[in-house]
């Protein structure tokens, strides 16, 4: 019996001893973790140094059909020049039993701070002859356009447009 207890007020001072140990790790990391960073100065306007701008009009003009054109601006509102910037249009359905994707390319090889440069990517919209039955939701009528930009020096952004065609 004396060994019983004994093994019982050992357990349960191991068990408080860790909970303990426990609360004051919890307390040590609850401090505001932004009194240690150091403030940087902003630069130029606000935002990421590169963006996509995607016009709605030109959006709203493509229809579903072949060789339509979409034009959009690259620009670099950063302090330093982008070289080889990978643009990467996908277009795909958004009839998610039929995820027919199609792909794009172009790069830019010099894209100098503070300026934006007109890029056009001639898509194709029309629908596949392979298309299934005529679609029951007004979501699978619709075409899902998405723009990544990608640079050699870890910048990116992404641009997604959902088109109701």
């Amino acid at each position: 019996m004396r060994d019983a207890t004994l093994w019982a007020a050992g357990a349960a001072l191991a068990f408080l001893l860790t909970a303990g140990a426990f609360l004051v790790l919890a307390n040590l990391a609850t401090g505001p973790a932004t009194e240690d960073l150091p403030a940087t100065p902003a630069r130029g306007k606000p935002g990421p140094p590169l963006d996509l701008d995607l016009n709605r009009d030109r959006l709203d003009s493509l229809k579903p059909a072949p060789d339509q054109e979409l034009l959009l601006t690259v620009e670099n509102s950063g302090g330093r020049d982008f070289s080889n910037v990978n643009l990467t249009l996908e277009a795909s359905s958004g009839d998610t039993a039929n995820p027919n994707a199609r792909y794009y390319r172009q790069t830019l090889r010099n894209l100098k701070s503070g300026e934006d440069v007109e890029v056009r990517f001639l898509l194709d919209l029309s629908k596949t002859a392979e298309a299934s039955p005529p679609p029951t939701a007004p979501d699978e009528t619709s075409e899902i356009i998405e723009i990544r930009a990608t640079t050699p020096e870890g910048v990116s952004v992404v641009r997604t447009a959902i088109l109701p065609l």
